[in-house]
Parts: structure tokens; sequence; C-alpha cells
């Protein structure tokens, strides 16, 4: 028997439809709220790959503030490795704008950005090129393109972009131009 919620042998407590009803309550809110951020996520990468485009500018502007210009494509050691490898090794502090591989300063700041893999130059060790590119929160390389030896390139500056969440692009005009109206580059995002 019950008097006021309290059994008769004065031990309170709740009955099993009142827990089932808490929970599914819970569960429904849970759900509901899970929803709305599944849609925020793409946002907040969008935000992420502009956020990382910023830390790419910046140390592009060192780069160019320690060596007069930024880095462009150059043979090196027989070879013309990828822009997005000249990028790379250029910001990490072992490519010159000649080509030439060094002991140089370190641009970027490896912790806020994201690598295709662990392989990055030895400080201070025996300068060699590295094959590793920047990726956007996608997981794909962050595109960059700077040709200022090209004398169709009209650009005073260089391209720097990602290839969005579907990483597919219409590269650059041969004048350096982004190529905003061409099929797939809707949802890249350029540097500013």
């Amino acid at each position: 028997m019950r008097f006021g919620g309290i059994k008769a042998s004065g031990t309170a407590g709740f009955s099993l439809l009142e827990i089932l009803a808490a929970v599914a309550v819970i569960v429904t809110i849970m759900t509901m709220l899970a929803m709305g951020v599944r849609g925020l996520l793409p946002l907040s990468k969008a935000k992420q790959a502009h956020t990382d485009i910023v830390h790419i500018q910046q140390a592009l502007e060192g780069y160019r503030a320690r060596f007069g210009e930024y880095p462009k494509e150059v043979v090196v050691d027989g070879s013309t490795p990828s822009m997005e490898v000249i990028l790379f090794n250029a910001l990490n502090g072992t490519l010159a704008p000649n080509g030439k591989l060094g002991n140089f300063p370190i641009f970027i700041d490896r912790s806020v950005l994201d690598f295709e893999n662990a392989n990055f130059p030895t400080v201070g060790g025996v300068p060699a090129l590295v094959t590793n590119r920047m990726v956007d929160p996608w997981g794909t390389p962050f595109l960059y393109r700077y040709d200022p030896d090209d004398v169709d390139w009209e650009n005073f500056n260089y391209v720097l972009f990602s290839a969005g969440p579907d990483a597919l692009y219409t590269d650059v005009t041969s004048e350096g131009l982004k190529n905003e109206g061409a099929l797939h580059n809707d949802d890249n995002i350029y540097a500013e």
C-alpha cells in the first residue's frame, strides 16, 4: 500500500514505468542533439581548412621575409618535385628558392597542421628532400601554385587552396588565376 509516494514499508523510489519514460525522453533529446551536431561537422571542417590556410600563409610570409620570394618550382637533385612537396620542404627549413638543400629556419608550426605522413626533416641533420605534404581536414593535400618565371603567369602572388570535402578541383589557369567557374571548384577553399 502507498501513501503519498512512499510504500507502506517506508522506502521511497520510482516505478519501472517512470524510469522507462525518463530514459525515453533522454534518448530522444540525445538523438536530436546528435543529428544537429552531424550537420555542423562539414562547417567545422571548412573553418578548420580556412584556419590551416592562414597558418600556411603566415609561414609563407616568414619564408619570403627570409629569402625574398615565395617557394617556387625548382629542380632538386635532378628531379622536379610537386609544388606541394616543395612547399612542405621550404616551410620545414630544408629548401631554398634556388633548389638548394640546407638547414634553414623552420617557418611552419607542425603542431597546428596535419600531414600526409610522419616523415619530417631531421633538424641539423644532412639536408635531404622529404616527400610529405600538408593535408586539409578531409585528408587531401593543400594545393600550392606559384610560378613567377612563367611568362604567362599574371598573378603577383601564389595560389593556395583546399580541394574541399569532395577532393576534386580544376587547377589554376596558366596565368595563375583561380578557376572559380570550373567544374568541381564550387566547394574549394582559397587563401584570401
